[in-house]
């Protein structure tokens, strides 16, 4: 299955088509990449230093990717979106070493992200309307793999601004922007032959004997897919009933349960924060025009009977 690279040039067009297929495909695996750690954790640390730890991280570096991919609650994968986002300088913002050569490795170009991916705003912008408003977020069922950095990064993505003081505000706004949650290492450690939940996304997917052949780690866009593909593998061999999970996140005692509330407002601003966004809005530097062809302005009106690609 195709992963789609998306630009800024056709950032719009790929949203849209997004947008069209999320009520008949609700089941949506998130994946983030990031310029890896400036604070490492204790595998023992109590949640308060956790949460410390996550919000000075999240507050202080950048996204790079945000992966997204659709599927429905039988386990069929409809398609992969890949977000490249701009704003990341890899010679000047505060990163990793080590997170940014694996990157690197993994075929990461920072120099096109740099000029042309997304604006954060933009993605930010359109998350917020198409999951969020209106009472969308309790439509749909979001699947991660060790995701509590995954969630923090679109939550500061969303709101512009650095995560909460405290971990219960930032699962109030998980709870809010979300909805259902799961976290396919923490199902892991209910599973007989998963080692207790103490393994990798690649070494998971080989154990459920799913092919990642295809699978490019270290890419949002290819980790997202192979969620949505352990998932469906979880859901046809083990009999994950995955109701059982909602709201429980690896690394977490607490449960996030789904929010009742209906937004027919925006409650969050978009509008530029200029205490925060000097730094983790803007990029540096500025990127220059890079004349690109028009996107496709022609989308099926939903619902739409037939995707125009394969679902598995």
């Amino acid at each position: 299955m195709a992963v789609e690279e998306v630009w800024n040039y056709n950032f719009h067009s790929s949203f849209h088509t997004l947008a069209s297929y999320r009520e008949q495909f609700p089941y949506i695996s998130v994946d983030m990449e990031f310029p890896g750690f400036l604070q490492e954790t204790d595998r023992d640390a109590l949640e308060s230093i956790r949460y410390a730890d996550l919000k000075f991280n999240v507050d202080n570096l950048k996204p790079i990717q945000v992966g997204l991919t659709l599927g429905d609650s039988s386990g069929h994968v409809l398609y992969t979106w890949q977000f490249n986002l701009s704003g990341f300088n890899v010679r000047v913002d505060p990163s990793s070493a080590k997170s940014i050569e694996l990157l690197g490795r993994s075929g990461i170009d920072f120099d096109r992200i740099l000029y042309e991916g997304v604006k954060v705003q933009d993605l930010a912008r359109s998350f917020m309307m198409t999951f969020v408003v209106g009472g969308r977020n309790r439509l749909h069922h979001w699947f991660t793999f060790h995701g509590l950095y995954d969630l923090a990064y679109i939550i500061k993505m969303i709101t512009n601004a650095p995560l909460p003081d405290t971990l219960p505000e930032f699962l109030s706004l998980v709870r809010v922007f979300f909805g259902r949650v799961y976290d396919l290492k923490m199902m892991a450690k209910s599973y007989d032959g998963l080692m207790g939940g103490e393994i990798g996304l690649l070494r998971m997917s080989s154990i459920l004997d799913v092919d990642a052949s295809r699978i490019r780690p270290h890419q949002a866009g290819h980790d997202s897919l192979l969620i949505s593909k352990v998932f469906s593998s979880m859901k046809r061999n083990l009999r994950l009933v995955e109701e059982e999970f909602t709201g429980q996140l690896y690394g977490l005692s607490s449960t996030v349960r789904p929010s009742a509330q209906n937004f027919n407002v925006m409650v969050v601003s978009l509008l530029p924060n200029p205490v925060f966004m000097n730094y983790n809005m803007a990029p540096s530097p500025p990127p220059p025009i890079m004349p690109r062809p028009p996107p496709l302005m022609w989308l099926p009106r939903a619902p739409l009977p037939l995707p125009p690609f394969g679902i598995q």
